[in-house]
């Protein structure tokens, strides 16, 4: 028998993030294009970051706009483009800084920040959106950090084919559905660990 069940799972927030993706694309493209035209407009401004910034607004609102299957069908392409974003909204930060447009400055800069965070929480996605069950206790996938439920906080964990409900002393409940239905092997596999391992149950 395993000494550890990995179940990968719909996680709420992770799905609404996923569902958020081509918005935010959208806005930070725009914030790019505007700085590209802002630039474009200042009589010392440089033509080849203004360039640079239009071509990199332009990929992106064609992926928005064209892409948005690829964006639920391969997440790393996703990645890409947000670590792009995040790094061309902190260059736009660093140059209006400089600028002397401070204030301006220091929201793309909390901007660039939040996409950072963006990117963080996406990459964390793609490596682990699953329940994993050991013999020290479970980890479920959170949105800010991963929580550790030892055995001797678990009340109750109920497998079942599509889902898996976990139950703990402080009467908190947590139910998540499954990507894929476990079979019965599976499901008694995973039943029997968890019996064997309850200590309120």
């Amino acid at each position: 028998m395993p000494t550890q069940y990995s179940l990968q799972i719909v996680h709420p927030a992770f799905e609404l993030l996923k569902r958020s993706a081509r918005v935010l694309h959208f806005i930070a493209a725009s914030v790019i294009l505007i700085n590209a035209l802002h630039v474009l407009q200042a009589h010392h401004g440089s033509k080849v970051l203004c360039y640079t910034q239009m071509v990199i607004a332009a990929d992106i609102y064609i992926l928005v706009f064209f892409g948005g299957v690829l964006l639920i069908e391969a997440p790393r392409l996703n990645l890409i483009f947000r670590l792009i974003e995040a790094l061309a909204i902190f260059g736009i930060s660093i140059t209006l800084m400089k600028e002397g447009h401070t204030g301006f400055g220091f929201l793309h800069l909390m901007a660039s920040a939040g996409y950072c965070f963006l990117f963080y929480r996406e990459w964390r996605v793609l490596r682990s959106e699953a329940v994993d069950i050991s013999q020290t206790g479970i980890s479920v996938p959170n949105f800010m950090k991963d929580a550790e439920i030892g055995w001797n906080e678990v009340k109750a964990i109920i497998p079942k084919y599509h889902s898996i409900i976990i139950e703990t002393l402080t009467h908190k409940k947590l139910e998540f559905d499954l990507r894929k239905n476990l079979n019965i092997d599976e499901l008694e596999q995973i039943d029997d660990f968890c019996k064997k391992h309850l200590v309120n149950g």
